[in-house]
């Protein structure tokens, strides 16, 4: 056998939003000093900060049980400060209506060589949606909701997760900014950069084990081998769908919609003997299989809390971050909320024709879309002969489309 991580290592970088009571997010010197504060604290946390937002920086593990300590251990640490501040946590994927998106980025090493992380980079592409799935917790993003339950991953994290390209071992170069990033001219991991910002520490040392044996199992068993076209717009598709549907999504695999929970069930399967390499099991994560189940993700606790504060996105921040005080809230909402129906499989080219305005930039739709560009281009040109959409350019040459009957 060939490994591609030796020894198995994990860790993760994640990001968390700090209100103030007045619902206020923090400045930069702000974050800067309850930073300081922080690792003057718990040195082995190297916390930091990403503009505004506080970031843990805990690893490298070699122990499931040791990530488990030392993040709760640390969560402990932080809500300390924060009391002493009369500060909250707002533990999710977006600050409702402002700002960037937060994420949490999980490190999987230690990788010796570049083969071994370019077979974890192009085989973790697969695996990419039901992460997206499993970590959706950005339902409300910038004043909108209704459409997404990750708007996060729908906006391609506004350029800080975009979507997976494949790499030729012989031919590529390090990366930053994709959903998988290859971190060997950096450091020994592959970084999975897709999930939303957490809610809860259990989960998120839970999914930190999952995308470990995943990507063990990823850069054991690839081939190296691109995806043909058909199956990487279907990868694409299902990111979509994951981000529009979390677990209630349908994904399309060997040309069938089939649920994800369907998919993530044999993720679980496949990520075993990676998993074990940090004594983890699939027995470890119990919140993840609750989830699977009920097909309930923490955005759909989120929308709860967002219909109760009456859809208004300050009283819906104030509500979070006072429910948030419970580092287990999202867990004990799990245990009573029923399951979720699954979604329709959408169709993307019909969702694209409805973002079609007056003289809307080819850009604009390709952010909109799972489809890739030459996808996109073609489905695009179908539309012209169609007569359904009318291309121009501006004076830069830039391409814009628009609905016929809005011209």
């Amino acid at each position: 056998m060939r490994y591609g991580f030796e020894p198995l290592t994990v860790g993760y970088d994640w990001e968390m939003a700090v209100v103030k009571d007045t619902g206020e997010n923090l400045d930069e010197k702000e974050a800067d000093s309850l930073a300081d504060e922080l690792r003057a604290r718990v040195p082995w946390a190297a916390t930091g900060t990403d503009l505004e937002l506080i970031e843990s920086r805990l690893g490298p593990f070699g122990r499931f049980g040791d990530l488990v300590d030392r993040s709760e251990r640390f969560d402990g640490h932080l809500r300390t400060a924060l009391a002493g501040r009369g500060w909250s946590l707002l533990r999710s994927g977006t600050r409702p209506f402002e700002r960037e998106p937060i994420g949490s980025h999980i490190h999987v090493g230690t990788v010796r060589d570049w083969d071994a992380a370019a077979r974890a980079q192009n085989g973790m592409a697969a695996f990419v949606a039901p992460f997206v799935a499993l970590s959706a917790n950005s339902p409300v993003y910038r004043g909108r909701s209704g459409r997404y339950k990750s708007y996060r991953v729908a906006s391609f994290a506004e350029y800080c997760s975009l979507p997976q390209t494949i790499a030729s071992p012989g031919a590529t170069q390090p990366t930053w900014g994709t959903d998988v990033c290859l971190k060997l001219a950096i450091s020994a991991t592959v970084e999975l950069r897709v999930c939303d910002g957490a809610t809860s520490t259990r989960l998120m040392c839970e999914l930190v084990a999952l995308a470990a044996g995943v990507m063990h199992h990823a850069a054991e068993h690839g081939d190296g081998r691109p995806p043909s076209d058909e199956a990487y717009a279907d990868l694409m598709l299902n990111r979509w769908r994951a981000a529009r549907h979390g677990l209630a999504a349908s994904f399309r695999v060997g040309g069938e919609d089939v649920p994800a929970r369907t998919v993530l069930t044999g993720m679980l399967e496949v990520a075993q003997d990676g998993m074990k390499r940090i004594h983890a099991g699939v027995d470890d994560l119990r919140v993840v299989r609750e989830m699977i189940e009920k097909r309930q993700t923490q955005a759909d606790f989120q929308l709860a809390v967002f219909e109760n504060e009456g859809r208004d996105p300050y009283r819906f921040t104030r509500a979070l971050a006072n429910v948030q005080r419970d580092g287990r809230a999202f867990e004990r909402y799990l245990r009573t909320a029923p399951p979720l129906a699954d979604a329709p499989a959408d169709d993307p080219a019909a969702d694209l024709l409805a973002d079609i305005g007056v003289e809307t930039p080819f850009t604009v739709l390709l952010r909109g879309t799972p489809m890739a560009p030459a996808v996109l281009d073609r489905v695009l040109a179908g539309y012209v002969r169609g007569g359904e959409v009318i291309e121009g350019r501006t004076r830069l040459g830039v391409r814009t489309y628009t609905r016929a009957g809005l011209a």
